[in-house]
């Protein structure tokens, strides 16, 4: 009985220490459900670079010039015009680049759909560019015999101040980086100014001492197209670099004749048309506003 009581001892003392030495299986790792990253959402940015302008002109006498010819040489009170070879010999058309410098800002709105994504911008930028012409003519004989063109002087300038534009994006996502293409409307504010002057040398000189000046400004509208790249460098962060090329059509505007004196009053003037293209490449950064992240995936 003794032998019995003492064993039973022993095991109740020596139970606890046993266990402790026994290997204890880990408990299972629980997932915690986190968002993976989304461009989904809406932003706001600034972006900077470099653009270039390629403007097209092309001048032509307008107003009284393009009256019946008469025996005076036009300008002249009378308000008679030129003789076809001779209005021929004033069109001149010229192609000019430049480039310069935008900055500006944008704001827009992204859903992505598996790896697509659909968006649209609105931005609104300063511009730095602006293309010239200034062009000399010989004097030389007329369609007329015994008349000379005089020698002519055309200056010619056209400045882009600002441009918008408000453009869809469509792209692929491959997890943070976006490359998509864009497109839509295109406003811009130009602002145009055309000198053309004649002197008085040559035998009855033709357009003898006109000078005609004139400005025009206006807001045009055209169309964007183009496409970058984009990185998120974190959740509400990205960089982006894009290129745009804006097409804002053809206008035109006339430039009064104020000299020489006598004449001013009798209608006679030039037509200067312009054609403004824009090319763009810019490097931007933008801030994302979550709508409540993406979807969710499985993180330990």
């Amino acid at each position: 009985m003794k032998r019995i009581l003492l064993s039973a001892a022993l095991i109740s003392v020596a139970a606890p220490a046993f266990a402790a030495d026994l290997p204890v299986k880990a408990r299972p790792m629980v997932p915690v459900a986190q968002p993976a990253f989304s461009w989904t959402g809406c932003y706001i940015g600034a972006n900077g670079g470099w653009m270039g302008q390629r403007t097209s002109y092309s001048t032509a006498p307008s107003g009284s010039y393009l009256n019946g010819a008469g025996f005076l040489a036009p300008p002249n009170a009378a308000g008679t015009g030129l003789l076809a070879g001779d209005f021929n010999s004033a069109l001149h058309a010229y192609d000019v680049r430049e480039s310069g410098a935008t900055a500006g800002g944008q704001i827009g709105c992204n859903y992505q759909f598996a790896a697509f994504l659909l968006g649209a911008e609105a931005d609104l930028n300063w511009a730095s560019v602006k293309t010239n012409v200034n062009a000399a003519f010989a004097a030389f004989p007329s369609a007329s015999p015994g008349f000379t063109i005089s020698q002519e002087n055309e200056v010619i300038s056209t400045r882009l101040d600002w441009f918008s534009t408000i453009r869809g994006r469509a792209g692929f996502t491959f997890d943070r980086f976006l490359v998509y293409g864009t497109g839509g409307l295109a406003i811009g504010h130009f602002r145009s100014d055309t000198s053309v002057i004649y002197g008085t040398n040559g035998t009855s000189p033709v357009f003898a001492g006109a000078a005609q000046l004139g400005s025009n400004t206006t807001t045009r509208y055209g169309w964007a197209a183009g496409g970058g790249l984009e990185y998120a460098i974190t959740n509400n962060w990205s960089v982006k670099a894009e290129y745009l090329y804006m097409d804002f059509g053809s206008w035109r505007y006339s430039s009064p004749l104020v000299a020489p004196a006598g004449v001013v009053g009798a209608g006679y003037s030039w037509n200067t048309s312009v054609s403004a293209r824009e090319h763009v490449a810019r490097v931007g950064l933008n801030y994302k506003f979550d709508w409540g992240g993406g979807p969710v995936v499985a993180r330990y």
